[in-house]
Parts: structure tokens; C-alpha cells; sequence
């Protein structure tokens, strides 16, 4: 009797789909695990490829003005450094004028507090010893945890700090070989018609569209802000507006974040509950011409993903990286994208991930079909 031939493998692939699926399983957990793991690696050089991205044309233009690569570099990353510095100290000075007047803050807040507990007392009939025994058991375990979290909060922040410094380092390194990276991708086995290159410089022009946009915005926002600020007369508006604007980088949650502040003064400083209503309604405005009117024009469709996929890719980067994955999830669930839409088994995903394209206007298809060129009549 004669056996049957084994069947010859069908190009490599699996066709157990058990098998298939668990070697998807593990790859998925295998790759969060090293996001996990090398978090501060990752970012470090994420945030690094971003700002190289965005000074390639300076560096690039500074070379055709027969400056020596080294310098263009070295100039391009000295001026990162510069606009971070300036941006830092500006900050400080503002907080520092507001430390000096914490004393009188507390003094409102303590005279709120007064009548809080009154009203309590009148309406409730609870006693202020009561309230004081209540606020003190309180008070008590937030010391604990509250020292807990200073202790991190600090250490995060030296940690960023020093992280901060050696990004426009890195940023130097990463124009100078900007070169050796184009040959590198261009001489990949699997880089099928450029494929390779060309996903590099969709990212490179994602990413120059990306920051450029948040830098226009957060700039806009911080303007409105402060003006409505200043309108309703608050103490420290400019102060207020810089913060909504730098915490607005955060998708959905940093504008509300950012209006805690403004709201915490206008009941500390104000008498009158109007002014909380202002300052809401001077956050909801700001946020409506963000939303509708700047953000669409000034970033465009340079990250082209669905509002699902922009709240999944927060819950999951915010997870992962923490803080820092808040703020680039967007353009690193962007460029995911633009991965997806160049390998052609992965181009369903990078379509569920996307957005659909914006319809034509009638008058802009009237004149696409009026520009068309007129079809030859058939010869006889």
C-alpha cells in the first residue's frame, strides 16, 4: 500500500488558525512588553526623530548655503535648545510671581472654608467641631499618599528634566547621520520600490505637520485665553492662559485640566459665582474655535485617524508610556497608520484606523468635471 505524500508547505504560511492565532497573541504581548520595558529609551528617541524631523528643512537649507553638515546640525539643535530654555524660563517667572502670593490665596481659601462651614452648620445642622474632626481625619491620609505622590512627582520631573537635556543631543546626532539613515532604508532586502524609504518620509512629513500644528495651537489657545481671562479681570490670566495651552497638547482631557487653575482662583479671588461661569464659558469658546475651526485648518488631515481610534490609542498609549503617551499617542497611532497602508496585508487595518476622506462640494465637482477634457468624437 502506498502512503500519502506529505503535503509540500504553502509559501511559509501557517494554515492552522490556532496556530496562527497564538503566534499573533504572542507577538502582541511580546511587543508590549518591550514598550513596557524600554519606555525611556522609546520615548527618549521617539521625541528625539520628532524634532529632527522638524528642523531636516533648516538643517537642509543651512547645507545648500555651503555650511558644513556639522554646524547646520549643531545650529539646528542649539536653537531647539534655545526655544526650550525660553520657554522654561518664561514659565518659571510666571509661577515664581505667583508663589509670592500663596499667602493671600491661602487666607481666601481659609475665609471660604469659614463659610462653607457655617452654611453647613445652618443648613445641615452639623456642628463645626464635627466638620473640623472630618476634615482633619481626611486631611490625614491625603498627607500620606500626597507625600507619597510629591516624592514621585519630583522624581518624575528630575527625571524629564534630565531627559529634556539630552534629547537635542541625540536630535544632533540623528541629522548628522541623516544621510547614512536615506542609504540604510534604500539598501533594505524588503524594501520593495522604496516602500521603506517612502514610509520614512511620510512619517518625516507627519511628524513636521504634527508639531508645527500643536505649536500653532497652542499658541492660539493661549492667546484666547489670556484675553478672556483678562476680560473678566483674574489674577494671573496670562499665567492661566499658558497652562491651558501647554496641558491642550492632551487630547480631549487637557483643556478641562487646564481649567481647573482658572477655576480655583476665580473662587478664591472673586466674590461673585458669575465669575466660574466665565471662566467655563471662556474654556468651552476657546475650545469650539480650537475644535472647529483652527485645529482642522492649521493641522489638517496630517494625522488622519477616526475619533474611536484617537480615544482607544489614548487609553492604550496613556497606559503604557504614562504621561508622555497622553501626548504622542496621536502621532504614533498615526504613523502606525501609515505603515499599515504601505504593507499590503495590513491594508484593511490602516483603513479601520483612518478617516474617510472629506465629499467634494458640488461647486468643487462642477468645476473638476468643466476642467476635464472634452471626449474626441470617433472618426468616421
Amino acid at each position: 500500500m502506498v502512503e500519502p505524500r506529505p503535503t509540500p508547505p504553502t509559501g511559509g504560511r501557517l494554515e492552522d488558525p490556532l496556530a496562527r492565532y497564538v503566534l499573533v497573541l504572542l507577538t502582541v504581548i511580546g511587543t508590549v512588553a518591550v514598550l513596557v520595558l524600554a519606555k525611556d529609551l522609546l520615548v527618549l528617541l521617539f521625541v528625539s526623530g520628532i524634532f529632527s524631523f522638524l528642523l531636516l528643512p533648516l538643517c537642509q537649507g543651512m547645507e545648500r548655503r555651503r555650511m558644513p553638515l556639522w554646524l547646520a546640525a549643531g545650529a539646528s539643535s542649539l536653537l531647539l535648545v534655545l526655544l526650550f530654555f525660553g520657554i522654561i524660563s518664561f514659565i518659571g517667572a510666571q509661577y515664581a510671581h505667583f508663589g509670592k502670593d500663596l499667602p493671600a490665596l491661602q487666607s481666601a481659601l481659609m475665609s471660604k472654608i469659614a463659610v462653607g462651614q457655617a452654611y453647613l452648620e445652618e443648613r445641615f445642622h452639623i456642628s463645626q467641631d464635627k466638620q473640623i474632626a472630618w476634615l482633619q481625619d481626611k486631611l490625614s491620609g491625603l498627607a500620606e499618599t500626597g507625600g507619597a505622590a510629591a516624592v514621585s512627582l519630583f522624581t518624575a520631573t528630575g527625571a524629564a528634566f534630565a531627559t529634556a537635556l539630552v534629547i537635542p543631543i541625540i536630535t544632533f546626532f540623528l541629522l548628522l547621520m541623516k544621510g547614512r539613515f536615506r542609504e540604510f532604508f534604500s539598501r533594505l532586502r524588503s524594501n520593495r520600490d522604496g516602500a521603506a524609504l517612502r514610509v520614512v518620509e511620510n512619517i518625516a512629513v507627519l511628524s513636521r505637520k504634527w508639531i508645527r500644528g500643536v505649536f500653532i495651537v497652542m499658541l492660539f489657545v493661549a492667546i484666547l485665553d489670556s484675553i478672556g481671562f483678562l476680560v473678566l479681570g483674574l489674577e494671573y490670566a496670562i499665567l492661566m492662559g499658558v497652562t491651558a495651552a501647554l496641558l491642550n497638547v492632551i487630547p480631549y482631557l487637557g483643556p478641562w485640566l487646564g481649567a481647573l487653575v482658572p477655576l480655583v482662583i476665580a473662587l478664591l479671588t472673586k466674590d461673585s459665582a458669575m465669575f466660574v461661569l466665565g471662566v467655563v464659558a471662556v474654556i468651552a469658546f476657546t475650545q469650539f474655535l480650537d475644535n472647529n475651526f483652527i485645529t482642522p485648518k492649521v493641522v489638517g488631515s496630517s494625522v488622519s485617524i477616526n475619533a474611536l481610534t484617537s480615544m482607544i490609542a489614548l487609553i492604550a498609549w496613556g497606559s503604557i508610556w504614562g504621561f508622555m503617551g497622553l501626548i504622542l499617542a496621536i502621532p504614533v497611532t498615526g504613523m502606525i497608520k501609515l505603515v499599515f497602508d504601505e504593507i499590503p496585508a495590513l491594508e484593511p487595518w490602516g483603513y479601520l484606523l483612518g478617516e474617510d476622506p472629506a465629499p467634494r462640494s458640488a461647486a468643487k465637482a462642477r468645476k473638476a468635471v468643466a476642467a476635464a477634457p472634452e471626449p474626441q468624437a470617433k472618426a468616421k
